[in-house]
């Protein structure tokens, strides 16, 4: 049917085709439904978007009957259905609030835009000629351009200058720290070579062999005085190296923080070596370090005095005692020469810094240079290793340093060394302890209050009465230690832990057949996504805990693990204890409840076995009472002399009262 005739028959059109039968609204075409929602339309877009659309001034709202209808004209315009009102009277264009308050703004907008460009043209608009003479141009010969004129040049001149005194500062500086850069590398070429010399005439014959022996000597007398071959390595070598070398005329005037510097250690360690090389009386100090007062400060232009030091005399007689730690004396050169060229290379790029910055080039002069110094210091360390072996070769085979011994036990062995005459070991005796002496040194205490002193050392070949063993090496140490490695390279915070903790730690928890991918799974699957820290406090105590979770939680691990079996064994134990103790305690409670039972058929047996005139008597007064006749039944009990009952509100009994 069509639409005409569904709406001359009085139903609404738009239910029709879609095969329902709705009569229309009285006055309308429509139902009720439809009356307010005229059909929508879809339309595509440019960009290929679906949208649906409604005819200009068409509205999806119901209409009310009372109220100002009006649509909002830029709702419309873009397709919304939006009510407004005529915000400026009547013919004004109806809007809704969000469209009046964006027209709004922009109003507001245009006009503050309006009153900036009013003021700028204000502005603009003042005369630029000079209120004195008319001119626009400043002229010297007016008062009052002619003074601003001058005032500015004043400024800009005194800014030049202060840009100028800036950068000539700047520079000054520049050039300051290139001086003691290149003074640096002046000091640190110096030492160089005369550490090479000194290596150089020790081989070939000089002057300067004898800080050889002066550094043998000292180390001498540190291993007559040590009482234990225990302990850290000490850097007394290291510090009298430097004092050996750097002496002229047994005269010495070093420098706490250039010593530190050319021995690679820090200012207290030098203050202890020099400590402990007086106590040896390797060297005595002549004149006390002081600080300057203001008058010798201006004259000697510098703050401190050093202290000065005079070495101690190389004796002949000693000579033979020396001889074995000669090689041990080059070995400590080679290692401060060593030292002192890496000090020097990075004075050099530190000088080549400070070119660079000031736009200028090393020339090929200065490179040729640095590389013969560097061939001639390799040069001088290949000398000072052939030349400790062949020392080290010459002395008969005893490559080991000697001992402290009375001459009787020593004098057996000269002829067999190819001396003619006994070495002399004797060492000066000092009543000074050892900065050990209230317990506080590397030697072993054990056995005495205290450090040994100088005077009465502790030999090399002291035998313990009972040794102790060997310890075995454990079961895990050949497959932990290649698995801590790859442990340490996987989790980055235990790389400063040592291997063998990590080590110990794996091997005691898992097995031989464990892998990193393995450990790393089991942990991971333990922790259920969680994130692992990135720097524990203790790595190692976290890396336990992860390991005993992975290992004891619910997840069973892929491999065999010392740590799970233990878990189980251990559960299994508290399962059995946990039924044993049920099992007693059921057994105590039966046991209690059978010595009841026990009591009260004894009691029962003893009233069947006696005369039953209580039971007999109690069941009488029981039938009167049910009968009724409670006068027999208190007659009964009165002559049966039963206790008397406690009434409500009379108190304790006699026996609780107190």
């Amino acid at each position: 049917m069509s639409a005409d005739r569904v709406i001359a028959s009085g139903h609404c059109p738009v239910c029709a085709a879609f095969g329902r039968t709705v009569l229309a609204a009285p006055g309308r075409e429509c139902c009720t439904v439809h009356t307010g929602r005229p059909a929508l339309l879809v339309e595509t877009t440019r960009t290929g978007q679906a949208r649906l659309v409604a005819p200009a001034g068409a509205r999806r709202r119901i209409t009310h009957p009372t109220g100002l209808q009006v649509s909002c004209v830029s709702c419309a315009s873009a397709g919304r259905d939006s009510q407004g009102l005529p915000r400026d009277g009547d013919g004004s264009d109806p809007l809704c609030i969000a469209c009046w308050r964006t027209r709004t703004d922009a109003a507001r907008r245009r006009h503050a835009a309006e009153l900036r460009a009013a003021a700028l043209d204000v502005v603009d608009d003042v005369d630029p000629a000079c209120a004195a003479c008319g001119d626009p141009d400043p002229s010297p010969a007016c008062w009052l351009c002619g003074y601003l004129w001058l005032a500015e040049q004043r400024a800009r001149f005194a800014a030049d200058q202060a840009a100028a005194a800036a950068a000539v500062e700047a520079r000054f500086v520049v050039l300051a720290e290139r001086t003691r850069a290149e003074q640096t590398v002046a000091e640190l070429t110096a030492w160089v070579e005369r550490l090479r010399t000194t290596i150089e005439q020790c081989a070939t014959g000089g002057r300067h062999e004898r800080a050889l022996h002066l550094l043998a000597d000292v180390l001498l007398r540190e291993a007559a005085a040590r009482s234990s071959s225990r302990g850290r390595r000490s850097k007394l070598a290291l510090v009298c190296g430097v004092l050996a070398v750097d002496q002229a005329a047994r005269i010495t005037r070093p420098g706490r923080a250039r010593t530190a510097e050319l021995a690679g250690v820090t200012e207290r360690t030098v203050t202890d070596c020099w400590a402990r090389a007086e106590g040896l009386e390797w060297m005595r100090r002549t004149v006390q370090g002081r600080r300057l007062s203001f008058e010798q400060r201006c004259a000697k232009g510098r703050t401190y005095d050093r202290a000065e030091f005079d070495l101690a005399h190389l004796a002949p007689e000693r000579a033979a005692a020396r001889a074995p730690y000669l090689p041990v004396a080059l070995l400590v050169l080679e290692e401060l020469l060593a030292h002192a060229l890496v000090l020097l290379e990075a004075a050099h790029d530190d000088v080549d810094a400070h070119a660079a910055r000031a736009g200028e080039l090393t020339d090929h002069a200065a490179l040729a240079r640095r590389a013969q110094l560097r061939a001639a210091v390799a040069s001088a360390r290949d000398t000072a290793l052939t030349g400790a072996e062949l020392i080290a070769t010459a002395q008969l085979g005893n490559f080991f340093p000697p001992r402290v011994a009375p001459q009787g036990e020593y004098f057996s062995s000269c002829l067999f060394r190819g001396l003619v005459q006994p070495p002399k070991i004797a060492h000066p005796a000092s009543g000074v302890p050892s900065r050990g002496e209230d317990g506080a040194s590397r030697s072993s205490t054990e056995g005495s209050r205290g450090a040994h002193r100088v005077a009465r050392p502790r030999t090399h070949h002291g035998r313990c009465a009972n040794p102790r063993p060997p310890r075995p090496r454990p079961e895990w140490h050949g497959w932990a230690y290649p698995l801590a490695q790859g442990i340490q390279r996987a989790l980055k915070w235990l790389e400063g832990v040592p291997l063998p903790r990590v080590a110990a730690t794996i091997g005691a928890r898992l097995g031989p057949d464990w892998t990193v991918e393995t450990v790393l799974e089991a942990i991971g699957r333990s922790r259920a996504g969680r994130d692992l820290l990135d720097a524990p406090q203790r790595p190692l105590g976290y890396l336990a805990k992860l390991l005993e979770a992975a290992l004891t939680g619910e997840h069973e691990p892929p491999h065999p693990a010392r740590r799970r079996e233990r878990h189980v064994q251990d559960a299994a134990a508290a399962r059995r204890r946990d039924v044993v103790d049920q099992a007693a305690a059921a057994a105590a409670e039966l046991a209690t409840a059978r010595a009841g039972w026990t009591e009260r058929d004894a009691a029962a047996a003893a009233e069947r076995a006696g005369t039953g005139g209580a039971r007999r008597a109690a069941l009488a007064a029981a039938r009167a009472a049910g009968r009724g006749d409670h006068a027999a039944a208190r007659a009964i009990a009165a002559a049966d002399e039963w206790p008397a009952v406690a009434q409500p509100g009379a108190g304790l009994a006699p026996d609780l009262g107190h």
